[in-house]
């Protein structure tokens, strides 16, 4: 029931996948196909479609979505991938997976550290600078990084919240911190992964951040590396009862 919100959104992107690729093996055809989709309001009316104008498909097809890259203008990487199929009494499989192979992992890798690379640059200059324009870019090149680690996902559903940490630190870092919520029946990685590109996944994740100027008494506070000098310590504190700490104790990062 999470994913819900994301249906009719998959569901436009994979009829918009279709016109891409009868306009590119079919054009003759484009305007009927078009024309079919534009009654399509639910995946069971998909296959059949798909079986009527293209005589390769018999029990299902896949489509795959693109990330466009930021460190080569012009290259994709692949997404994730869409497949529906179904059998002859009627039943119908939707599914949305990422499948990575290591040249596809290697590729997100770089460009996840060219991304590093920029955003510990632009935070040399963030400390020399108090300009808004500073803290928008390295706001946005963290988005960036996360955006293309969204769409990488190289663990489990957990690194949906592991990355968001990140970007809460990340940003905590830049002398910004999030004082907004996630919307309710949102996910963040799926947000990522539905989104064109960076860009615009950074305009939606900052609609709902209402992000604001850290607070100074962050300054006065412990840093973590003197607090949990050794990793038997962080360890310690993960498995610590949490219940028993006061509400209002914080360690800045």
């Amino acid at each position: 029931m999470r994913y819900l919100e994301y249906f009719e959104k998959i569901l436009h992107f994979i009829k918009d996948r279709i016109l891409v690729y009868h306009g590119a093996n079919n054009p003759k055809g484009l305007l009927e196909v078009r024309e079919a989709l534009e009654n399509v309001h639910k995946v069971e009316d998909l296959l059949p479609i798909m079986k009527q104008f293209n005589s390769k498909t018999r029990d299902g097809f896949t489509v795959n979505t693109k990330v466009p890259s930021l460190k080569d203008q012009g290259k994709e990487y692949d997404g994730f991938t869409i497949t529906i199929t179904g059998d002859k009494v009627g039943n119908i499989l939707f599914s949305v997976e990422t499948q990575t192979t290591e040249e596809r992992t290697q590729l997100y890798h770089a460009e996840i550290d060219a991304l590093y690379k920029d955003l510990t640059a632009k935070g040399k200059v963030l400390i020399l600078s108090a300009e808004l324009g500073e803290a928008d870019a390295v706001c946005n090149l963290i988005l960036s990084l996360v955006y293309y680690f969204y769409n990488l996902m190289p663990l489990s559903r957990g690194s949906s919240v592991i990355a968001y940490s990140v970007i809460m630190g990340a940003l905590m870092a830049s002398g910004k911190e999030v004082a907004g919520k996630i919307p309710k029946g949102k996910l963040v990685d799926f947000e990522a992964m539905t989104a064109p590109g960076s860009e615009a996944f950074s305009k939606i994740a900052r609609s709902w951040m209402n992000l604001q100027s850290i607070s100074p008494s962050y300054k006065s506070l412990p840093s973590v590396s003197e607090t949990f000098p050794t990793l038997r310590t962080m360890t310690e504190v993960l498995n610590a009862d949490s219940s028993r700490c006061l509400k209002k104790t914080i360690v800045a990062v």
